[in-house]
């Protein structure tokens, strides 16, 4: 099952892209993750682990399994989450725009449900609940220029 969500995001692409970079700081942006940390170890696939709770205190784990910098793209999977699905791979990239000064935020997820039956509800929920409350969290933050990350 597929999943995705794009909006513009005004200011840089390379700012923008420094907060998905600073893979263990989401805490700081996205409105559903109270707290996050990069762990010591690396994960299965050897890339860097970071460790989310949710505002509802649900654990989840994540592992850094790509990243080009220079496509600005990363791609991460679940290593643990309360979420009933299996094979989950989630991909963001940001790119420029031909709007001076933004760009764009394409966040994607692929996943099989564990229950068939689950999975609009699921792709509803990554969709709209996960990927677009981060973007335009990251929109909101654009606009205030004392939040603003550097890369």
């Amino acid at each position: 099952m597929k999943v995705a969500a794009q909006g513009i995001v005004a200011g840089p692409a390379s700012v923008t892209w420094g907060r998905f970079m600073a893979f263990g700081d989401i805490a700081q942006w996205h409105p559903l993750i109270a707290r996050s940390s990069l762990e010591d170890a690396p994960g299965p696939g050897g890339g860097i682990v970071r460790a989310l709770t949710t505002h509802d205190a649900a654990a989840i784990r994540e592992e850094l399994v790509a990243c080009d910098p220079a496509a600005r793209r990363l791609t991460y999977t679940f290593l643990n989450s309360p979420f009933p699905v299996s094979d989950y791979r989630a991909t963001v990239e940001v790119s420029e725009t031909e709007i001076p000064g933004s760009c764009q935020v394409t966040w994607t997820a692929t996943f099989e449900p564990d229950d068939p039956a689950d999975g609009p509800r699921l792709r509803a929920l990554f969709a709209n609940d996960v990927f677009q409350t981060g973007i335009d969290a990251l929109r909101t933050q654009s606009e205030r220029p004392e939040t603003a990350a550097t890369p």
